[in-house]
């Protein structure tokens, strides 16, 4: 007698030999690209983490730096070197950046006082690794919102430099936190004659540089110079490369930082002391 097999009886054996193998490779396929997913979504997350973190403590390194130039740059060759952490980030000089010229007026007319050339020191943060938003703009120090867009101070405890934080494509792919000098004024009376102390440190670079995560300053140069005035006009430019606005929130024009006239009510004595101050970035371990 002839036994007749039910039709595919042997690929239905064999379909079900194959199957769970198949499934264990598509589901082991599937846990790899998720673990591979997850760990790319770690990697980020931690880098993102490392970057944020970064900033916010150069962001308070930047203000500890520019409370410390009063400090330094009235003192002859005083010297004093900070240290920072970083990771993706890099501190750089930027020179030439903002150009400060000071007019006074008497009763016969208004006279320049002299024109000065200072840097700024930044941090660049490329905004691959942390940014805010393109136009952003934050005044860290002083901590007065109000006075955000201010480069003239006035009081025996005001600054002598103010950090900022900046984010401008325009003018590079980094957020930036940027310490630049500004002036100080402070009011006095002498013999019963009104007094007005200006103070500005000039930021120069130095010519020597290194990989140290560290930025050292020196007082250089001390000079002072009197006169009497009226008032005086204070005006502050940069280049076009950067132009106002990389400075101040709401600046006076497209390369014009400020032009602020201070009126002393009547003849004053003016005393306009000039610190150059030299910027060494990574040379101190």
């Amino acid at each position: 007698m002839r036994f007749k097999l039910p039709k595919n009886a042997g690929l239905k054996g064999d379909g079900k030999a194959v199957s769970p193998a198949i499934s264990s490779v598509i589901l082991t396929g599937a846990a790899v690209v998720l673990i591979l997913v997850a760990m790319n979504f770690a990697i980020n997350l931690r880098d993102s983490k490392i970057a944020e973190n970064e900033f916010a403590s150069v962001r308070q390194f930047m203000q500890t730096a520019a409370i410390q130039i009063d400090d330094i740059a009235w003192v002859p060759w005083r010297t004093q070197t900070f240290r920072y952490s970083r990771s993706y980030g890099s501190m750089s000089f930027m020179p030439n950046m903002l150009n400060f010229t000071i007019y006074f007026r008497n009763a016969s007319g208004e006279y320049r006082l002299g024109s000065y050339v200072s840097g700024v020191l930044a941090f660049n943060m490329p905004i691959s690794r942390y940014n805010v938003y393109d136009g952003y703009f934050e005044l860290i120090y002083p901590t007065d919102g109000s006075l955000v867009d201010c480069f003239v101070f006035s009081g025996a405890n005001a600054p002598v430099a103010r950090v900022y934080g900046v984010e401008k494509l325009s003018t590079g792919s980094f957020v930036r936190l940027v310490l630049n000098p500004c002036i100080r004024i402070v009011e006095a009376n002498v013999s019963g004659k009104k007094q007005f102390k200006l103070y500005l440190p000039i930021l120069y670079e130095s010519s020597s540089r290194g990989s140290n995560p560290t930025v050292t300053f020196t007082s250089t140069q001390i000079s002072s110079n009197v006169r009497d005035a009226t008032k005086i006009r204070v005006v502050v430019t940069t280049s076009p490369a950067y132009g106002a606005s990389f400075f101040m929130k709401s600046p006076q024009g497209p390369n014009t930082i400020i032009d602020k006239e201070i009126d002393f009510g009547g003849s004053s004595t003016v005393v306009f002391y000039l610190s150059r101050v030299e910027v060494a970035v990574g040379v101190n371990s």
